[in-house]
């Protein structure tokens, strides 16, 4: 699969399918995939370490992705 941002657009707008998946085509790149949306997002960044939430996480850099993690005894910074 040729992995271009229209691609990715079309990756993006699956997310909230109805099984509450998305699967990826097989011959896709994770590399490529991962470049794509760095260069779109900017890069990744670790939001959980060692069970500590990184403390600079609020609503505008990652705290929706740390509300299904909650029941798993991840340390809070509150």
């Amino acid at each position: 699969m040729e992995l271009t941002q229209a691609t990715v657009n079309d990756l993006l707008a699956q997310l909230g399918s109805r099984d509450g998946y998305m699967y990826l085509p097989s011959d896709l790149d994770p590399r490529d995939l991962t470049a794509l949306l760095d260069s779109r997002y900017g890069a990744p960044r670790t939001l959980v370490l060692d069970g500590f939430t990184d403390p600079t996480v609020d609503e505008s850099r990652g705290a929706a992705l740390l509300v299904p993690m909650n029941d798993r005894g991840w340390a809070s910074t509150e």
